[in-house]
């Protein structure tokens, strides 16, 4: 019993020290021109696929990672249940770009689906093979930061 509490004690150790080399995404600069460029380019590129409702493309846009956890069939079914605004929208509207410097980066997208209210997503980006590809995509129901869509 020991030793597993003094792993599961260890592990913990290594995620908060891991925490804590990386800047907190609000500690994030603005980004330089050319950062700012390739991940709206990124963003919009995806956002016209799931406007269009072509989730193959949507989903060629996503991160390694999100692609090793989700098939393209499954990342299509998140989509449908998850993010239905996303889908079929009106307009969209990207915020501030912000990088952490070290290959992330993040913009809120501010969204007008077709019906209701305007909704807001903060989309995590990460840098791969010289390509910004898309990490995450959360629902913001946070204040909107100065300048954020």
């Amino acid at each position: 019993m020991k030793a597993w509490r003094a792993w599961l004690l260890g592990c913990l150790f290594a995620l908060a020290a891991t925490a804590a080399e990386r800047p907190a995404e609000s500690q994030w600069r603005l980004s330089d021109r050319a950062v700012r460029e390739a991940v709206r380019a990124t963003v919009s590129a995806q956002l016209a696929a799931l406007q269009r409702e072509d989730l193959a493309a949507a989903y060629a846009w996503a991160a390694e990672g999100i692609r090793r956890q989700f098939t393209e069939p499954v990342f299509a079914a998140m989509i449908r249940r998850g993010y239905p605004a996303l889908l079929r929208h009106e307009a969209a509207e990207l915020g501030v770009v912000r990088d952490s410097g070290d290959g992330r980066a993040s913009v809120v997208a501010t969204v007008r689906p077709e019906r209701g209210p305007s909704v807001r997503y903060r989309y995590l980006l990460q840098r791969e093979k010289g390509r910004w590809r898309v990490a995450g995509v959360f629902l913001d129901e946070r204040p909107p930061e100065r300048g954020d869509a």
